[in-house]
Order: structure tokens, then C-alpha cells, then sequence
């Protein structure tokens, strides 16, 4: 496996958070625990890009070496990037729009359900709205459109350009909150746009290009641990001001530093803690849990079998966690699992870069 393919010691332990803050987000909402949940997206979208950038830098290396080829490249990556994500996404809406638990209508309206099969969510609801249970896929629409955008881009550019392209998405999302603060858009612009969100996943990616190391002080457990605190409470601090999807995303920076301190202190304390067992389980199975979350009500599900758990939100909130997560693990092991082991691009080492060919040697001249 390429060393940009390798999982990350505590990066499963950050999944596990950022769903976390969008599971309490939509399961008790109010202010602050929106702009907390926005946050875990945010959260998700800088480690992508990490990760993701990574992989293609990696991938248009081996294009310069000779050992591969920009299209050769691009097919295997999309190819592993569907072997991940498609599979589930697609048996979810399946399953969804043909058993319509609880009120069909909570599901959207037709034009809704097609941009989900498109992965235009959030281009929908930036005009018509957030109106269903499934708004939340909207952010799994902007990733799949990075890929398709700056995938390209990455893999048919030189090697030595791919920071230069993070950094022109970085700020062109700086603009586009100014064009949409000077037209005067509402908070759903600045929550679902494509443009504005890049920017996230490029800023992570500027983090996983770094090759040098952090100060020191940085690495410490009390630094990391001090980055995380402040990435978290700061929404719900400046919520009440209405001002965090505006200028909320500048703590993006925050993510990619905290990144880049787990990825450097991974033998410390506060990475364990990380990678406690029951986080980085809840992180191997994050994305099933994020697709499944919002339209599952454990109340409606234990209804059907005469069980009553009508209670506080806080039981309510734990029912609907824990069947989440059993569903996510049972996704994992029987739908996502196999689907990667079947889909995905078969692992090999990169093949020597192919001899040039040299000109006829001259023989040697010889004076007389």
C-alpha cells in the first residue's frame, strides 16, 4: 500500500468527533448545536482533502516517474473512490424512497429525490431550500464534485503545481463569502455552496502537502489538546451572533493544524486517547452512520414491534445513536466492506518507468 493510502494513527478518532458534533446537531437542534454540527462537517471536509490530496499527489509522482499514466491514474482513483462511496449511498436511497418510513413528504419532492441520485444536492437546496430529512447530503454532493473537479486538474498538472491549485481554491472561497456577503445571500448560501466549501477541502490538502515538521511546542499534548478544545467550543461561542457561516470557516485553519499534530505527536497521550477503541471503531464506520442518521428515529423503528420508549430527548438521543451505529457496523461488514473488496482497484506496486531509448553509439574517431 502507497504510504498516502496508509490509515493515520487518530484520524479515525477524529471522524468519530466530527460525527458526533453533526449527530447532536440534528437530534437536538438549536444554535449553537447547528453551528456545532456545521463544524463537524467542516471537520470532515478538511480531512478529505488531507487524505485525498495526498492520493493524487502520490498518483501524479508516479505519473513523472514513468510508472503510470495521467488517464491510467484518474480511472483507478475514481474507481476506489466509487468502491467507497457509491454502494451505500445508492442502496440508502433505494431502501428509503421505496419503504417511506414515517411521513413520505419528510423525503422531498421528486426534483429533490433526483438531485440526490445526482449528487447535486446542495446546488437544490440552495434555491429551493432545505425542506426534508435528507438535507443533510448535501455535503456529500460537494465532495463528489472536488472530485470530479480537481481530480482532473491534479493528476494532468505537474507535481510541483498541486499546492499552487489548493491554494486557488482556498481563495477563490474567500471571494465567494465576499460576492455572496456583497449580494446579500442568506445563511443557506453560505452553508451549501460549492465554491465556499472547496476551499475547506483545499485547506486540508495544503496540510497534507506540508513536508515539514511543526515547531516543537506545537507537537506537545497540551497544544493539540488546546487546538481541539478551541475548534469545538468557538461555534458555540459565536453562534448567538449569527455571524459562524460567515466567517466560521476561517477555523478550517484550526482543523489542518490539528491534523498536522496528531499526524506528528501520533505517540502521545491525547492520540490515544484518539485511538480508544469505541472512537475509532465509530470512525471506521462514519459514513454509514452520517447517511443513515437523520431519517432514523429508533422510536418509530421499536413502534413497529409494540415497544413504547416514549421518554426524555436525552433517551431518545441514545436510542437513536446506538441504532446508528449498529446499522452503520452492519453496512460495514456486509455491503461496504465486500463492495471495496470487489470494486476496488487491486493494489500493486508502481512498474519501473520504461527505458528511453537511447541514439546508435558513434564509434570513436581517431586521429592520425
Amino acid at each position: 500500500m502507497a504510504p498516502s493510502e496508509r490509515r493515520i494513527i487518530g484520524f479515525d478518532g477524529l471522524r468519530a468527533l466530527a460525527f458526533l458534533m453533526v449527530f447532536v446537531s440534528h437530534k437536538a437542534p438549536s444554535p449553537r448545536t447547528e453551528a456545532l454540527g456545521t463544524t463537524g462537517v467542516w471537520l470532515f471536509f478538511v480531512l478529505s482533502g488531507f487524505l485525498i490530496v495526498r492520493i493524487l499527489a502520490a498518483a501524479r509522482t508516479a505519473v513523472e516517474a514513468g510508472a503510470s499514466t495521467p488517464l491510467g491514474s484518474l480511472g483507478l482513483f475514481y474507481r476506489n473512490r466509487v468502491a467507497r462511496i457509491v454502494p451505500v449511498y445508492y442502496v440508502f436511497l433505494l431502501a428509503l424512497y421505496t419503504v417511506r418510513p414515517g411521513d413520505p413528504a419528510s423525503l422531498g419532492n421528486d426534483a429533490f429525490k433526483l438531485a440526490t441520485w445526482f449528487y447535486v444536492t446542495n446546488f437544490y437546496i440552495e434555491q429551493n431550500g432545505w425542506g426534508t430529512e435528507l438535507g443533510h447530503l448535501w455535503s456529500l454532493a460537494v465532495e463528489q464534485q472536488f472530485y470530479l473537479l480537481f481530480a482532473p486538474a491534479a493528476l494532468f498538472l505537474p507535481r510541483r503545481r498541486l499546492g499552487a491549485l489548493c491554494g486557488i481554491l482556498v481563495g477563490v472561497s474567500v471571494l465567494t463569502h465576499g460576492a455572496l456577503w456583497w449580494a446579500g445571500a442568506g445563511p443557506r448560501a453560505f452553508d451549501v455552496d460549492t465554491l465556499v466549501n472547496l476551499g475547506l477541502i483545499a485547506l486540508g490538502g495544503l496540510a497534507g502537502l506540508r513536508t515539514r515538521p511543526l515547531p516543537a511546542w506545537l507537537a506537545r499534548d497540551a497544544a493539540l489538546v488546546g487546538v481541539l478544545v478551541l475548534f469545538v467550543t468557538l461555534p458555540l461561542v459565536i453562534a448567538p451572533t449569527g455571524w459562524w457561516l460567515v466567517l466560521g470557516r476561517l477555523s478550517g485553519v484550526l482543523a489542518a493544524l490539528l491534523l498536522l499534530q496528531v499526524m506528528q505527536a501520533r505517540d502521545g497521550r491525547a492520540v490515544a486517547l484518539l485511538e480508544n477503541p469505541v472512537l475509532r471503531r465509530i470512525g471506521v464506520i462514519s459514513y454509514a452512520a452520517y447517511l443513515f442518521h437523520v431519517p432514523l428515529h429508533a422510536e418509530r423503528v421499536l413502534g413497529l414491534v409494540g415497544i413504547d420508549v416514549a421518554g426524555p430527548r436525552s433517551v431518545s438521543m441514545a436510542l437513536d445513536l446506538l441504532l446508528t451505529l449498529l446499522l452503520a457496523e452492519m453496512s460495514w461488514r456486509l455491503l461496504e466492506r465486500p463492495a471495496r473488496r470487489l470494486l476496488r482497484a487491486p493494489r500493486r506496486s508502481a512498474r519501473a518507468p520504461l527505458p528511453r531509448r537511447r541514439s546508435p553509439t558513434r564509434a570513436p574517431r581517431f586521429s592520425p
